[in-house]
């Protein structure tokens, strides 16, 4: 990027930083650096930056840091975080509607649900990540799906013009929805149902308890490494090949939850992608059955 570029992006937009460390940010906590990070206030700003940075500078949209990897070189291109105008929950009750942004935390839209007494939100206390990510994932756990009380998706589309796109024009798979990775979502439309708030508190209060009792928290993980083959978790063929618990060099495999990995404190990208694709090959060779990772791998291998 030119100096002349770096001069307008300063002037506009603020909140930028050049050859940032974007492994801190994340989760695990491993990983490089990225070329540039990104955190427009609102979409004038994002407008801006995607008008001005070349036609094929490769971006990433970044939530809370949770179910990534990036690796231990550098990602030539721009992360960008959603900042404070899509940070936004409306609420329109004579229709039964809730407007989102895309940048709000899952924990913070469950909240929110609580205190209005709207239910069917409960299950997002257990998914550690932003409203953006959970749709892009199509996001699902404890009985619920992000994609359930879906209304609509605002999105920036490939041509960067701002579209609405409703639920029944888009296709959702397990850990997938049909659109192009290009596509920046902005915000989304909910159907509501409203609940007595006890009930809905207690529901809440279940899957925290779940969670705690079946997953390790307060540590340094990404999520759940894996995702599901059909008919089988994940966690079972690595427990059953023998993986639980197990360390490689600064990581852990999860003894509460093996389909979870754990940076021990001074672990690489490179020493979790490792694990990872060796669990795959022995999984592969044992049972037959191929693991598709969950967690996103972002950037290149090499240090810079």
């Amino acid at each position: 990027m030119n100096q002349i570029n770096k001069k307008l992006i300063y002037r506009f937009l603020g909140k930028i930083n050049f050859n940032y460390n974007i492994g801190k940010r994340t989760w695990f906590g491993t990983g490089g650096k990225c070329l540039v990070f990104f955190e427009p206030s609102n979409i004038k700003q994002l407008f801006f930056f995607l008008k001005i940075i070349p036609k094929n500078f490769p971006f990433f949209i970044f939530g809370l840091g949770s179910n990534i990897l990036f690796r231990d070189g550098r990602f030539n291109g721009a992360v960008i975080k959603l900042g404070e105008d899509f940070k936004k929950i409306e609420l329109n009750k004579k229709k039964k509607i809730i407007k989102v942004g895309c940048g709000v935390k899952d924990i913070d839209l469950a909240n929110f649900c609580l205190n209005n007494s709207i239910s069917s939100f409960e299950f997002l206390v257990g998914i550690p990540g932003t409203l953006g990510g959970a749709i892009r994932m199509n996001s699902s756990c404890f009985n619920g799906c992000i994609s359930d009380n879906l209304k609509s998706i605002t999105v920036l589309n490939s041509k960067r013009e701002l579209k609405k796109i409703n639920k029944d024009e888009i296709k959702f798979n397990y850990r997938e929805v049909k659109l192009p990775k290009d596509f920046i979502f902005l915000e989304a439309e909910f159907f509501v149902n409203f609940e007595n708030k006890i009930k809905i508190k207690e529901k809440m209060q279940d899957i925290k308890n779940l969670r705690k009792k079946n997953q390790p928290l307060g540590v340094r993980t990404g999520g759940s490494t894996f995702k599901n083959p059909e008919q089988i978790k994940a966690w079972e063929l690595i427990d059953k090949i023998g993986f639980r618990g197990k360390k490689y060099n600064n990581t852990l495999i999860s003894e509460k939850h093996p389909n979870f990995f754990i940076n021990m404190g001074n672990a690489s990208s490179l020493e979790l992608e490792i694990l990872g694709e060796d669990i795959k090959n022995i999984v592969k060779d044992k049972t037959g059955i191929k693991l598709s990772w969950e967690i996103e791998r972002v950037g290149n291998f090499e240090k810079f």
